[in-house]
């Protein structure tokens, strides 16, 4: 705030802007708010202490309070860069990317042209997926303060959401460089890493996640030793534990049957999965996430395990089928469906919106006007939005959603092929050797690679990807010849 003209103090009793400002230094965010509002009873406009008051108000959270203050402090003086600058700041907190772009554009034209703004206006286009002009600003703000550890991450951010992976990678490395141990390079290093199919350096660098709070993970306390593929584990208890999503789980679970048969396997999942683990790992001891585990000798989270294994991407233990379901639940929805048409496609069309921004689902809608036309469907969504429902009770081929993965997987058995985006259910299916045509968008999970109709995880899925971002048309032109060519 040294840029803005002011009276150098405001005194009520004690206390006056400095007071304020030492407190902010000290990180007594509260104290210093309290000290705005008495001085501002005595001056209900003097701008530096309404900028204080929103930065104290920030930096507890109350970032609608923040935004009143300096909407009051506009009121005085619109023309202060800091001030436009400083309200892009809490904006992009809200995740309100286009008014905050607006607010820093602003504070850019009336002449603040730091490090910080530029930053901030290159994080706005990024949010809204203008990668190229997010990179201009990360570089902005480089050509300022060349050690700036954020804007060398976000650059590489954005050079990955274009696909430029060794670009990405020059910038998570500069960014090591400055700070060898940055958890945010580290992560998304890893990701790029492991698209290019550099799965023992990726794999290293995936172990970051346990301490990025960006990942939400929550690491787990055994009394036992993390098995990271030291020693011999012959004769021992092993636990498996899971620590992502569905999918995650399903997909590596496939490293169980790398162990030896004396190796005491205890598989510790989600409870949706405890069936379907069941039956196909039938001599371990499947338990749920969040019950207690029985007495064991290490422990090793799934997606450690290709660590653990020492597996370049060639070395991926790929099984053309090892999730089964269960035969009740498959003769019970054999009747419904034998009754929707003779070739038989299951359709997947949204995933969490937590997951890749969202940039995965598409229109149900959409999508049927480019699958095969003498063909049944079910649509294997577990939640409907309200257009997917009436769409779906117009059609009577489509069969309402089932409750859990089991009824999913029973489904996906009497199925001719699935068609998903990427979700838990694409795993599922491709997991139990069902064709599967998986729609990817531009820049895909790591998992999927970077290029290619073929994946090493699941032999029998077909990917299909974006030529560039949000074009879903391209690819919806492709599902139908897709689907002749798997299931014919």
């Amino acid at each position: 705030m040294d840029d803005i003209k002011h009276p150098d103090s405001v005194t009520a009793g004690h206390i006056d802007v400095s007071s304020i400002k030492h407190c902010l230094q000290k990180g007594d965010a509260k104290l210093a708010l309290q000290y705005c509002h008495e001085l501002l009873a005595d001056d209900p406009q003097h701008i530096q202490t309404l900028l204080f008051a929103a930065l104290a108000s920030r930096s507890l959270g109350w970032l609608d309070d923040a935004l009143d203050f300096i909407n009051r402090a506009l009121t005085v003086s619109p023309s202060q860069p800091a001030t436009h600058s400083l309200m892009g700041d809490i904006l992009l907190l809200q995740k309100r990317p286009e008014h905050a772009l607006k607010a820093l554009l602003k504070a850019e034209c009336l002449g603040d042209g730091s490090a910080p703004t530029r930053f901030n206006i290159g994080a706005a286009y990024l949010a809204l997926d203008a990668f190229d002009d997010a990179k201009h600003y990360f570089d902005k703000a480089l050509a300022i303060d060349p050690r700036m550890v954020a804007a060398h991450v976000n650059k590489g951010l954005a050079e990955h959401s274009m696909m430029r992976l060794d670009c990405a990678i020059d910038c998570f490395d500069s960014a090591l460089r400055i700070d060898p141990n940055n958890i945010d390079a580290k992560w998304n290093k890893s990701h790029v890493l492991l698209t290019l199919g550099d799965y023992q350096a990726g794999f290293k660098l995936f172990e970051a996640r346990w301490n990025n709070p960006k990942v939400r993970l929550k690491k787990r306390n055994f009394q036992s030793e993390l098995w990271l593929g030291q020693g011999n584990v012959s004769g021992k208890k092993m636990l498996l534990h899971a620590e992502g999503g569905f999918g995650d789980s399903l997909q590596f679970i496939r490293y169980a049957k790398l162990f030896s048969r004396d190796v005491s396997l205890i598989i510790q999942c989600q409870p949706p999965l405890i069936d379907l683990f069941r039956d196909a790992f039938s001599d371990a001891h499947i338990i749920a996430t969040g019950e207690k585990a029985p007495d064991h000798d290490f422990h090793c989270p799934l997606m450690s395990l290709p660590l653990a294994f020492g597996h370049e991407l060639g070395e991926v233990p790929s099984f053309p089928r090892y999730i089964y379901p269960c035969n009740s639940l498959k003769q019970k929805w054999k009747p419904v469906i034998d009754k929707i048409g003779q070739l038989k496609i299951g359709v997947m069309v949204r995933g969490s919106g937590s997951f890749n921004g969202d940039k995965r689902s598409i229109e149900l809608q959409k999508l049927e006007r480019y699958l095969p036309s003498d063909a049944g469907f079910v649509l294997l969504q577990k939640e409907l939005t309200k257009s997917e429902n009436k769409f779906v009770a117009s059609r009577v081929e489509w069969v309402a959603p089932c409750s859990d993965f089991s009824e999913t997987a029973a489904i996906c058995e009497l199925l001719d092929a699935v068609v998903s985006v990427d979700t838990s259910v694409a795993h599922l299916a491709a997991a139990m050797g069902k064709p599967t045509v998986l729609l990817l968008p531009f820049r895909p999970d790591w998992r999927w690679g970077n290029e290619g109709q073929k994946t090493i995880w699941y032999p029998s899925c077909t990917l299909l990807r974006q030529p560039q971002h949000d074009d879903w048309n391209s690819i919806f032109k492709l599902i139908r010849p897709a689907i002749t060519k798997i299931v014919s």
